[in-house]
């Protein structure tokens, strides 16, 4: 090799090294969340509520005289049990997922008028905080026979943990499950934090689980997340089988972030292969998926395609992509892998990507670039629930209200939706009859 060769092999060397400098650098602060602590401000108030309109979260409002919340835990995080400790797991697989129902206190100490005026209120700074409480496990281990191939994760209504989620599903007025599946980087009493308020956001009615897979929790173990979030697809899939049969549910929806979004996503598409002889109407009935969100996706856009192939979305009554070109831990993410994320699609997209993604209806790919309200970080990437325009618009999808009806536009060629200029106008002006309407 000519010493020219070996000089520019140095210097790709260098620049790679560079890069990956760069590049562990900038995902110091790339987190799903931004801190490991066991207590944060109430997250913003969506807009749609704050105007005083219906949304979800208008259904908390008759229920703010309970300020301890339960979430229910399922994890496939290893167990670390220590004396005194809040938070018992750890961050490796766990071969057996572990049950568990968490407690968090949201406005410990306000009384309900003082917590009603901050869940309201369109600000960043709350007095109203979320604090992790405590969790009890679930004192029946799961036994998982490494031959046995039937989805019997949760297994019997015997079980403690589905005994008391019917409980609660069978005193609350509307029986719906939320599942929130996490990203990249981000510790377990975080996850429970963000899924009490997002609950406390969407009405508080049916209950709360909260999917753990193992994260690292570290900025350097994003490989090794990506990793165990493929591991988690089987155990996601297993929970969504054992909630159609074990509990007495109406609804499921479906809130996936970040580098979580890859689970939701695959196992729908392994179940609706496994349930490949039944039409599309039977499956929904089935496993009784309504609403999907995929916020922020760190999934591959052609996986992403060949999901849709496949046709994991006929499992749900419809599915809301939130990409933007903003989203700088994307931008990083697709460095890494060299391969377009999903999430941040808008404006990069092939016209046969195009053409896949406006065929199915029953996806929505929304535009979530009106980022200047993300008071997360400057990385944009938590404006799901930073962002009070952003977690309106997803309560009022939760809500079945269809783009239109939610004041969104969008060009008659274009494959996304976004927010208008005036969104808050056209919000006041013709939302509370169209609301009103949909109820009925």
């Amino acid at each position: 090799m000519s010493r020219w060769n070996l000089n520019l092999n140095f210097r790709n060397m260098r620049f790679a090294g560079l890069r990956l400098v760069l590049l562990i650098s900038m995902l110091t602060v790339v987190g799903c969340m931004t801190t490991s602590r066991p207590s944060r401000e109430l997250m913003p108030t969506p807009l749609a509520l704050s105007l005083g309109l219906s949304h979800p979260g208008s259904e908390c409002l008759d229920s703010l005289t309970e300020s301890l919340v339960p979430v229910y835990v399922i994890s496939g995080r290893n167990v670390e049990p220590e004396s005194g400790q809040l938070d018992p797991f750890g961050s490796k697989r766990s071969h057996t997922p572990t049950l568990g129902i968490a407690k968090v206190q949201i406005g410990k100490g306000l009384t309900k008028d003082e917590l009603y005026e901050e869940t309201i209120k369109a600000c960043d700074k709350k007095k109203a905080l979320v604090e992790f409480e405590k969790i009890e496990l679930n004192e029946t281990p799961i036994e998982i026979d490494p031959w046995h191939v039937k989805d019997d994760l949760i297994r019997h209504r015997e079980n403690p943990w589905v005994q008391a989620l019917n409980r609660q599903l069978n005193e609350s007025e509307q029986r719906n499950v939320c599942i929130f599946v996490h990203g990249y980087n981000t510790s377990f009493i975080d996850n429970t934090l963000l899924a009490a308020e997002i609950f406390h956001y969407t009405g508080r009615q049916g209950a709360m689980i909260s999917f753990e897979w193992p994260s690292e929790s570290s900025v350097l173990g994003y490989l090794a997340d990506k990793g165990n979030a493929t591991f988690s697809t089987r155990h996601f899939r297993r929970l969504i089988t054992n909630l159609a049969k074990e509990c007495d549910i109406d609804s499921i929806t479906i809130i996936g972030h970040s580098a979580g979004t890859p689970i939701v996503v695959n196992a729908m598409r392994e179940l609706r292969l496994l349930e490949n002889d039944l039409p599309a109407k039977q499956v929904q009935e089935k496993y009784q998926i309504d609403r999907v969100v995929l916020a922020a996706p760190d999934m591959d856009l052609m996986a992403f395609v060949n999901a849709i192939h496949d046709r994991f979305f006929e499992l749900a009554n419809g599915v809301a992509v939130y990409a933007s070109p903003n989203d700088k831990a994307l931008g990083l993410s697709q460095l890494l892998y060299s391969e377009k994320r999903l999430g941040r699609s808008v404006g990069g997209l092939e016209e046969w990507e195009r053409q896949v993604l406006m065929k199915v209806e029953s996806i929505e790919m929304i535009d979530a670039s009106r980022m200047d309200k993300d008071a997360n970080s400057f990385l944009g990437h938590s404006y799901f629930h930073r962002d009070p325009w952003v977690s309106s618009d997803i309560g009022s999808f939760i809500l079945g209200l269809s783009p239109e009806d939610r004041k969104l536009v969008r060009e008659d060629d274009d494959v996304f939706w976004a927010f208008p200029e005036d969104y808050p106008d056209r919000l006041l002006k013709d939302l509370p009859e169209v609301v009103s309407t949909a109820k009925k």
